[in-house]
């Protein structure tokens, strides 16, 4: 087989052009539908933990890490330094969009804005499926699962410091995508390059940029292309001058076990259901489902053809050395675990991307395999059926509200007992202003809280 041979194979398989737009869905009635589902995508997130506590909170790095970078210098001055060894740049972006509001707006503005980054990710989940996935249900699906992400709980939802892990769904999916234009092109790519200037964590997808590089054809290509490889390519020498401390990786053989609870699991139960089935079934329930997938997963790659069945062998590596690396690295193994008959959410960020690539070996099986056995006026019964089992687990693990960990304190009450300590200190002092989770909080100079006095 040829080089040639090779790279056409690979063009007409994974890499597929998506079908001709629809000429209906174009100009102002379309963009105004996006617009409007990226308002209700935003809302919808919010209320996840509470319309409240989404407006009047920070929440963990947001607030003394991020917010805190922009309050102490001038605008933009914070968007290229480090945290955890490695540039966040979309989270310090956040960071600097509540520094450019007043003082108590803050949260809301960074609530706001992770939101629409989350659902921006979820619209391009949606646009670069297409060529893959030929069902509207399963590429709407997917954007569902990608912006209500069931698996992630209370921890990852509108807060800025959690936004790349949805961009890197997006991001996986970019690398497959073949935009039809190159303004488009340029819009993929722009998005790569953010994911990376904001977490080394596009490193996972090298295999299937690699692939994406060998079978390159235009200058679309090239345009999502370099998006991707600048952005990883610039944490290399971050991470390695870098001198800040980092955590010491810990390996744990409750990794595994946590890959199956959290992972396989949470891909089509969400964190809900599939803690409440491992809290009442343990290991039996864990067994008895991972064995049913196992063997839908043998039915759909006999049956499912060649480009489901490379598609899913990258999907599958991906997602378990994504996990078993990222929680190894921060030695999260015996945290993360489920001890027998309970659950919990923490660490669930985690287990985002690689359960959402699971889904997604199972809609473009289920989508494949419709065509190549397509039935003339017969409905799609697995499409919707996976379709609807992915909004029965995004209603079921949608509310996790907390208000005694996230929202506690309040934003104002924090800026209004901090004004009430620099009474007592210098103008050019600064004070603590606690925020969410309990025990966090950040420094603001008493010259910006003069205004909280009472």
């Amino acid at each position: 087989m040829t080089i040639a041979s090779v790279r056409r194979r690979l063009d007409e398989t994974l890499f597929q052009e998506p079908p001709p737009p629809d000429p209906a869905a174009k100009g102002a009635p379309r963009l105004l539908l996006v617009g409007g589902l990226l308002v209700v995508a935003v809302l919808a997130q919010m209320l996840r933990i509470g319309w409240s506590i989404s407006l009047h909170s920070l929440w963990a790095e947001d607030g003394p890490i991020y917010f805190s970078g922009a309050v102490h210098s001038s605008v933009g001055g914070s968007l290229f330094d480090t945290y955890a060894t490695y540039l966040v740049f979309v989270p310090r972006m956040v960071g600097e969009i509540g520094g450019l509001v007043p003082l108590q707006d803050a949260p809301a503005a960074i609530s706001i804005s992770s939101g629409l980054i989350v659902a921006i990710s979820g619209w391009i989940v949606w646009e670069a499926t297409a060529g893959l996935i030929e069902s509207p249900w399963l590429r709407a699906a997917l954007a569902l699962m990608t912006v209500l992400a069931p698996t992630g709980g209370l921890e990852s939802i509108v807060s800025g410091a959690y936004v790349p892990w949805f961009m890197l769904f997006a991001t996986f999916w970019i690398l497959l995508w073949r935009p039809r234009t190159a303004l488009v092109a340029a819009g993929a790519g722009f998005s790569a390059l953010l994911t990376g200037l904001s977490t080394p964590g596009v490193w996972f997808f090298i295999p299937l940029a690699l692939l994406r590089t060998f079978a390159i054809r235009d200058r679309r290509d090239g345009l999502v292309l370099g998006g991707y490889w600048i952005g990883a390519l610039v944490q290399v020498p971050v991470l390695l001058l870098n001198k800040e401390e980092a955590v010491t990786p810990l390996w744990s053989h409750d990794i595994l076990t946590t890959y199956l609870q959290r992972v396989v699991d949470g891909a089509f139960l969400g964190l809900k259901l599939g803690g409440k089935a491992w809290e009442h079934t343990g290991w039996l329930g864990l067994v008895i489902i991972v064995a049913v997938l196992l063997a839908a997963l043998i039915i759909g790659v006999v049956r499912a053809g060649f480009t489901a069945r490379l598609f899913a062998a990258l999907a599958i590596l991906i997602s378990a050395v994504m996990f078993i690396v990222s929680v190894y690295q921060r030695a999260l193994g015996e945290q993360m675990v489920w001890p027998s008959h309970a659950w919990s959410e923490g660490g669930g960020r985690y287990a985002i991307v690689p359960a959402l690539l699971l889904f997604s070996v199972a809609a473009v099986l289920i989508d494949k395999r419709s065509r190549r056995r397509p039935e003339e006026g017969r409905p799609n019964w697995l499409a919707w059926g996976l379709a609807l089992l992915a909004v029965v687990v995004v209603a079921t693990s949608f509310r996790v509200e907390d208000p005694e960990i996230r929202g506690a304190p309040p934003w104002e009450a924090s800026l209004d007992h901090s004004a009430e300590v620099c009474k007592s200190e210098p103008p050019e002092a600064e004070t603590g202003v606690a925020t969410s989770p309990p025990g966090w909080g950040l420094n603001i100079p008493c010259v910006q809280l003069a205004k909280f006095e009472k």
